[in-house]
């Protein structure tokens, strides 16, 4: 199934009022978790969308207080497991570069066999003029998808 996918920043989100989003995932620096603005902005530019709501950092460091989680990875692939064919799924994050990218492509793994990590990879890089994939986020969609590394074959080492 091809998914009909989104990614952008918190800038661009006015830009993407009235497209009828039917999922939006929203990813915050955890210094949002309190901040009920955000998740407000969010709701008014996809009201009939069902939305999940993350608070983690960028960084690739496991031992980081605000890491991504596996629990956080987890929460969101349960979020995206079932989406119908005709789903428009929005995917975000402060810049829209690093944790929405590589939240974006475990989506697509998720929707696809085992085999198509390259091609998602380039789908998302093909949405974004700017993609540095979270590789936190990759390692641990890696896990929970049991795809054996594949994930992270394609990477760039920064």
């Amino acid at each position: 199934m091809k998914i009909n996918l989104t990614i952008c920043g918190v800038k661009e989100l006015p830009d993407q009022e009235g497209k009828r989003w039917t999922h939006v995932v929203s990813i915050w620096d955890k210094v949002f978790l309190y901040n009920l603005a955000c998740r407000e902005q969010v709701k008014a530019l996809a009201p009939r969308a069902k939305l999940l709501f993350s608070f983690f950092e960028d960084t690739d460091d496991p031992n980081h207080p605000e890491a991504p989680r596996l629990q956080d990875v987890k929460r969101i692939l349960a979020f995206t497991n079932q989406i119908p064919a005709r789903a428009k799924v929005l995917v975000h994050c402060r810049a829209g570069i690093s944790r929405s990218t590589a939240t974006a492509y475990a989506i697509l793994c998720q929707h696809t066999a085992p085999g198509t990590e390259m091609e998602n990879l380039l789908h998302v890089q093909s949405l974004r003029d700017l993609v540095m994939p979270n590789r936190l986020i990759i390692e641990l969609a890696d896990k929970v998808l049991k795809r054996k590394g594949e994930m992270l074959l394609h990477l760039r080492r920064n």
